[in-house]
């Protein structure tokens, strides 16, 4: 229709919805609202990466291992054990005995013996061997001692391998370190120190111990000898 002015008719105004009509201050405020979310999140992400302790690795027990501790004089100790298997700590009168290593435990007697012990058990199969490593102090004076707890299929069988066993020259059922399933270092070889042994029904069970550092008292290592075939009632 012709303008009846004869002027052009002005363009008419766009009208903004009222969302649309925010002020640039509200709309400042939405984006960094926005900005310090996305900050926030990626900080929370951040510190999670940062302070996962990472996967725990299981033992064979399904305990986490844990690295061994150090003893004053050099050698390595096993963690304090956590299987029903090890005792943590055995008194018996005057000596108290420590566990140096978890204690090893098979049905294989033979594959951890040697001369004719291990001859005679590769014939006659034990039921279980249960070896335990322990060290005691008195005075500053220290040893190691070495428990093993030898269960055969019945008493008459458990009578013959002790005579066997206390018999010198006729090998045994090897100590931990001396077959190499514990290292350490500064131990001395008990084999051919202290020893004691008793037979408890079907069950051998055979003490050796030595001194660190070249001590010499027999008398006082025969006692701890004497002493230690008691932790074999509490090893596995």
């Amino acid at each position: 229709m012709t303008n009846p002015t004869g002027q052009e008719p002005a363009n008419p105004t766009t009208m903004l919805s009222p969302a649309n009509q925010r002020p640039p201050t509200v709309r400042a405020l939405l984006l960094a609202a926005t900005l310090l979310g996305v900050a926030v999140v990626s900080g929370f992400v951040w510190w999670l990466i940062r302070h996962d302790p990472g996967p725990m690795t299981p033992t064979a027990g399904g305990q986490p291992a844990t690295s061994a501790p150090a003893t004053s004089d050099g050698d390595t100790t096993s963690p304090s054990p956590t299987d029903a298997k090890t005792p943590s700590e055995v008194k018996i009168g005057r000596f108290t005995f420590r566990p140096m290593a978890p204690t090893d435990v098979t049905s294989d007697c033979a594959a951890v013996s040697y001369g004719k012990v291990r001859n005679w058990l590769a014939n006659n199969p034990c039921k279980q061997v249960s070896r335990g490593l322990y060290a005691t102090t008195v005075g500053e004076v220290k040893a190691l001692v070495s428990v093993i707890a030898v269960t055969m299929p019945g008493d008459p069988k458990a009578s013959e391998l002790k005579g066997i066993t206390d018999t010198n020259g006729t090998g045994n059922v090897s100590d931990m370190v001396r077959d190499g399933t514990v290292q350490l270092p500064s131990a001395p070889q008990v084999a051919g120190g202290g020893y004691a042994s008793e037979l408890d029904g079907d069950t051998v069970t055979i003490v050796e111990a030595a001194f660190y550092g070249g001590h010499s008292d027999r008398t006082l290592l025969d006692k701890i000898a004497t002493a230690a075939v008691g932790v074999a009632k509490h090893q596995g």
